[in-house]
């Protein structure tokens, strides 16, 4: 194999499959990249068998063939080249990278035992405008679980149909609902689960964001064709949850609140909790406004803000990183915050549509809180 290609090209591309390498050692020659030289283009790819990437860059072929090398050396080498172009050649399970009047030899991995990755041809799936997937990714990934006790929750549940598409991720204190229908064309109607971690990756590849992202699901897999990056992910088994029955329909209080404020005002209180295990917060809903309230041993902080309020006085307590990790993910002036009491869950959604929906559960506090 021998070809020439752009330092800079080849390094993004690296950068890009590396983030399929497996981050606990498993068979070792999935730590390697696999090289691919045909036509007029190179194909890199890494797989933890979970999740693989391959991306494909222009490169002057001079002779076909296929390589493995050590994944996490090629790509904090190749990022260190300058602008140039460099010559790559494999003779003798070795590759030589020349570049200026330097080299690089590398031992390369047996190519034969390498696992094929086998992209999807299915045409069941959607296309959506990429900033469009990145922004529902981006807005309900964060409520997904992270612990194993429950693996189903440790993924999104995505539905498509009727040109819509709607994310739902939760972890039992939480729970994100988001739903887009601009740039959105769906075929089949398709429902999976997809890893968290597979659909973070997929957002941070979605370089071009007015450029349609293709994907396709079929059997166990789901796959993301991202201009000329192809992300495979395997699904994740098994029934999830109804969200519709978690979400309350009823309440006895509605609050609209500008979302800066509000947010600032969570940010400011959590400064004195720094040094403390817990993160709570107290929210005294009174008739035009909400004080929050939070204190430790350093002292405490009591911040008032304006807001509309429908409906009784209320007390509810939260842990106030996951209350301000929803706020920060809604782009909107105003949301509105509806309530029954201090023991069951908060819901957020927008002052008018259906674009999202956030609920949270309260926490327990002391009385003399």
């Amino acid at each position: 194999m021998k070809f020439f290609c752009q330092s800079t090209e080849l390094s993004d591309a690296v950068q890009k499959v590396s983030k399929a390498l497996p981050v606990k050692k498993q068979m070792p020659i999935l730590e390697g990249m696999k090289f691919v030289a045909a036509g007029d283009t190179l194909t890199i790819l890494a797989s933890d068998l979970e999740l693989s990437i391959q991306k494909t860059i222009k490169a002057d072929i001079k002779i076909e063939g296929e390589a493995v090398v050590s994944g996490r050396f090629i790509a904090d080498f190749v990022k260190k080249l300058n602008d140039e172009t460099v010559e790559i050649n494999v003779n003798s399970n070795q590759m030589t990278i020349i570049y200026s009047d330097n080299k690089v030899v590398i031992q390369c991995l047996n190519v034969d035992e390498y696992p094929p990755i086998n992209t999807l041809v299915d045409d069941a799936g959607f296309n959506i405008v990429g900033k469009e997937l990145k922004s529902i990714i981006d807005n309900v990934i964060f409520c997904a679980a992270t612990d194993d006790m429950r693996p189903i929750y440790k993924g999104c549940n995505i539905e498509a149909s009727d040109g819509q598409i709607i994310a739902v991720a939760l972890n039992g204190i939480r729970l994100g609902y988001n739903k887009r229908v601009k740039g959105v064309i769906t075929s089949a109607p398709v429902k999976f689960i997809s890893p968290s971690h597979s659909l973070n990756e997929v957002a941070k590849l979605i370089d071009t964001p007015d450029e349609n992202v293709g994907v396709v699901v079929q059997k166990n897999s789901v796959q993301f064709n991202i201009g000329s990056t192809t992300v495979i992910s395997r699904l994740i088994e098994g029934n999830y949850i109804d969200y519709r029955k978690i979400v309350p329909t009823e309440f006895s209080v509605d609050v609209s609140v500008d979302k800066k404020h509000i947010e600032e005002a969570i940010e400011r209180a959590m400064l004195i909790l720094r040094d403390e295990k817990s993160d709570i917060i107290r929210l005294e809903i009174k008739e035009n406004s909400i004080e929050i309230t939070s204190q430790s041993e350093l002292g405490n902080i009591k911040e008032t803000i304006t807001a509309s309020v429908k409906g009784k006085e209320l007390i509810i307590a939260f842990n106030a990183k996951y209350l301000l990790e929803i706020l920060r993910n809604i782009d909107e002036e105003y949301i509105k915050m509806y309530f029954i009491n201090s023991t069951t869950p908060c819901v957020i959604k927008p002052i008018e549509g259906e674009e999202y929906l956030y609920l949270i559960l309260p926490m327990k506090v002391q009385a003399n809180y």
